[in-house]
């Protein structure tokens, strides 16, 4: 009876339809409970696997990045009169009056090997009001394109750094929270770099562009309303020009050398190129190929998770002729009968994926409570990705390995569902 009013309301009879076949999909892997957790265990081992490793090799990627930026730049651009010291140059600009056109930036990007520019300009102010005598380094960086700088902050306020706010050398006696006044011009120190030995980096204050033009603003409004246009030490500040910079801060692509870089830079008029040791761009370059094998790695993965699970419903769909070839018997459509053998590998695949989450996410704890809490007791910052970033990662994983599932039974039940029936039910005999 239920078959006639199925007939007579073809409109419900799909969505009836498949309501049966995923129910009787969801009884098939329920029905041999074995070999359902045999399929299952296996994807929970690779999904597990490629998120854990996904999440560790994105963590140590990033712990790398801030690393390497704190070993500074590949090479840096300065005026051609300007002495340099090597040693502190590709941290931070060296103090010097000479300057060269900010619109060498551009130039300089544009050039090939060049993955980031960041400039710089130096200048010497008054930092305690009323004492003119006492001046300090105040450099000013690009933050937007900072690299060298900011990997170095170990402190700082709750909150993003804005226009009016300062950093503090190591050696320097300002504090996080503090309140200087460069020029007589209240600033916020927002946060304090760590001591990297390198003087001209440990003993100045930085700040951003922004908050130079705001100093040289306040400045300029001060000496109009006090009729003193020219207040004692803070010539460097009234005379910033943006559009002059001390140097250029530059980071090389994989694979690109400094040398090529140096030839290349040296072309351009008025400016000189110092590299620093070639170790530095080495060891960056090589640890970016490695971390890329180890993505290739985790895609390799996947990869071996689809072909394990071609086989084994091949397997399944092979012991399973006599049962396909019965459904085909009594009526089914070889659509439906393709829909139900994919589903039961999708409900398959996707509660190992599930579990796999689970089982990553226990191999991460171990890893957190192992190694990185080693680490830490030596004093070195592994750096976890952003909790939602961790969260995408996992529902990727879980989507993909319901997707392997899929792709993985498409063909061998495509091709059981096209065979004809007493094939079939013969080929399950022998």
């Amino acid at each position: 009876m239920s078959l006639e009013q199925g007939e007579k309301t073809s409109g419900r009879r799909p969505g009836a339809t498949l309501f049966l076949f995923s129910r009787l999909a969801l009884q098939n892997v329920l029905r041999r409970p074995a070999r359902t957790l045999m399929l299952v265990l296996a994807v929970t081992l690779s999904t597990g696997g490629v998120f854990a490793s996904y999440t560790v090799a994105s963590g140590i990627k990033d712990s790398m990045d801030r690393s390497f930026s704190r070993m500074g730049a590949d090479l840096i651009v300065v005026p051609a009169r300007a002495m340099v010291n090597i040693t502190s140059a590709l941290l931070t600009v060296q103090p010097t009056d000479e300057l060269i056109d900010s619109s060498l930036i551009e130039e300089i990007r544009k050039l090939d090997g060049i993955a980031q520019v960041a400039p710089q300009t130096y200048l010497q102010v008054p930092i305690m009001s009323g004492m003119p005598e006492c001046k300090a380094n105040l450099i000013a960086f690009d933050s937007k394109n900072d690299f060298t700088v900011l990997p170095w902050m170990v402190a700082h306020l709750p909150r993003p750094l804005v226009a009016g706010d300062i950093l503090a050398g190591s050696r320097r006696a300002e504090t996080v929270g503090d309140e200087i006044a460069p020029c007589n011009q209240p600033v916020n120190v927002y946060g304090k770099l760590g001591r990297s030995g390198v003087g001209p980096l440990d003993d100045s204050f930085f700040t951003t562009y922004e908050t130079i033009e705001l100093l040289q603003t306040k400045l300029k409004q001060n000496a109009g309303s006090s009729g003193n246009s020219k207040e004692s030490g803070t010539e460097s500040l009234a005379n910033f020009n943006r559009s002059r910079i001390s140097a250029i801060l530059v980071k090389l692509k994989f694979g690109a050398t400094p040398e090529q870089a140096r030839f290349s830079i040296a072309k351009l008029p008025g400016v000189k190129v110092v590299t620093g040791a070639t170790i530095v761009t080495s060891t960056r370059q090589a640890t970016t190929a490695l971390l890329g094998g180890m993505l290739g790695f985790t895609g390799m993965m996947l990869i071996a998770m689809l072909i394990m699970v071609s086989l084994l419903f091949s397997g399944i769909i092979f012991e399973r002729r006599r049962e396909v070839g019965l459904l085909r018997a009594v009526g089914s459509r070889h659509v439906d009968v393709m829909s139900m053998l994919l589903a039961e590998a999708v409900f398959t695949t996707a509660l190992g994926g599930f579990t796999g989450i689970i089982f990553g996410a226990g191999l991460l704890l171990i890893f957190q409570r192992s190694l990185v809490y080693y680490l830490e007791t030596l004093h070195i910052d592994f750096a976890w990705p952003e909790p939602l970033a961790i969260v995408s990662v996992a529902i990727l994983c879980s989507v993909a390995s319901a997707l392997v599932g899929l792709l993985g039974a498409l063909v061998p039940a495509w091709k059981a569902s096209l065979e004809e029936p007493y094939l079939l039910i013969q080929g399950e005999g022998g």
